[in-house]
């Protein structure tokens, strides 16, 4: 019963993993619900923060590549200086450092996800490849916007994490690339729907493109790892992420939307928000499948800046006319329970 993903990870011919943000944010943070796990796999990892934190507000940390245009990447340590609003790759550094002596100093690749496009963050994702010499690509996407197509009524924030899909898509090595999605129904406040998500499962499921999920279990090691990570940055920079807040109160326990639980004061009021428990499941997915199946990576594929693909979508979504669907809602508990049915018919 051991899902697809961690089975695949699991073979000793994969030695190195790049682990990488998604789509900005704090994507590359979930990813630490994993560590734990890849460290008991023996495994290599190198982390990419791929986050919306500008590497040039940090400061005694060296410029590794310069693709132009502001695409500047930062190699990160625990030494370096970040802004005090916002460095999660520095404050990460200093919690592995800690967490595992062993391997420090720890480093992070840090980039501003919206100064990328697919020509740029190929050129740095085939050198990281090489460099490390990697064995297996994961995107860590908190919410599931970067399973959107481009037909649906609302798409979230799909150009970053289109970019990273369909760069690591088009890598010629390795042959493992994951995407996975934590947190789901925390895009329903950035106009995905529910229902949109779920069926994005469904058919990247019948597509073969579905890899597995897991619960993120309140007594399981990638849990508290990723808790005391997340406690760690916080205690260090003002910025908080309501994502993560989500994920972390699911994973305890809490749902629905009245009483907001504490990491999540700053961010939401009663009503505001609904937690469930899949926001504390991780979803897996073959990332060919997922850049094979969306509309948005076709258009946004050969763009050359950020502006272009913001253009391409809005073009591709015109021509698609009628076709774009309508707001998809899950179906009413009333809307299934037929009249006649009673307790034992409904068995």
């Amino acid at each position: 019963m051991v899902p697809s993903f961690l089975r695949r990870l699991s073979d000793p011919a994969i030695k190195t993993v790049l682990l990488c943000g998604c789509g900005g944010g704090f994507d590359f943070l979930h990813g630490l619900t994993l560590l734990p796990e890849l460290a008991r796999l023996g495994k290599r990892v190198i982390i990419g923060s791929y986050s919306f934190g500008e590497p040039h507000r940090i400061t005694t940390a060296p410029t590794v590549f310069d693709l132009g245009e502001g695409a500047i990447v930062k190699l990160v340590t625990a030494r370096s200086v970040p802004d005090p609003h916002y460095g999660p790759e520095v404050h990460l550094c200093a919690f592995l450092d800690a967490e595992q002596p062993e391997h420090a100093p720890h480093s992070i690749y840090a980039y501003y996800a919206r100064a990328f496009t697919v020509p740029k963050l190929r050129t740095l994702y085939r050198e990281l490849v090489a460099r490390h010499s990697v064995d297996a690509v994961i995107l860590f996407d908190g919410g599931s916007d970067s399973l959107m197509v481009g037909d649906e009524e609302g798409l979230g924030d799909p150009i970053e994490d289109a970019v990273s899909v369909a760069t690591v898509a088009e890598l010629e090595r390795p042959s493992l690339k994951i995407l996975v999605s934590i947190g789901l129904g925390a895009d329903r406040f950035n106009q995905v729907s529910d229902a949109a998500s779920l069926r994005a499962i469904a058919e990247l499921t019948a597509a073969g493109g579905f890899l597995g999920a897991v619960s993120l279990e309140q007594a399981s090691p990638g849990f508290a790892f990723y808790k005391r990570g997340i406690e760690q940055i916080y205690s260090k920079q003002t910025f908080r992420s309501a994502l993560t807040g989500f994920i972390i109160s699911a994973a305890e326990g809490h749902y629905g939307s009245q009483v907001v639980p504490p990491i999540l004061r700053s961010r939401v009021r009663p009503g505001g928000f609904f937690i469930w428990p899949l926001m504390a499941m991780l979803f897996s997915f073959d990332v060919e499948a997922v850049a094979k199946r969306s509309r948005i990576v076709a258009w946004i594929r050969s763009c050359s800046t950020v502006d272009d693909c913001h253009i391409a979508i809005l073009k591709g979504r015109a021509e698609l006319g009628t076709a774009l669907r309508p707001v998809e809602n899950l179906p009413r508990h009333e809307q299934l329970r037929g009249p006649s049915m009673n307790h034992f018919e409904s068995r």
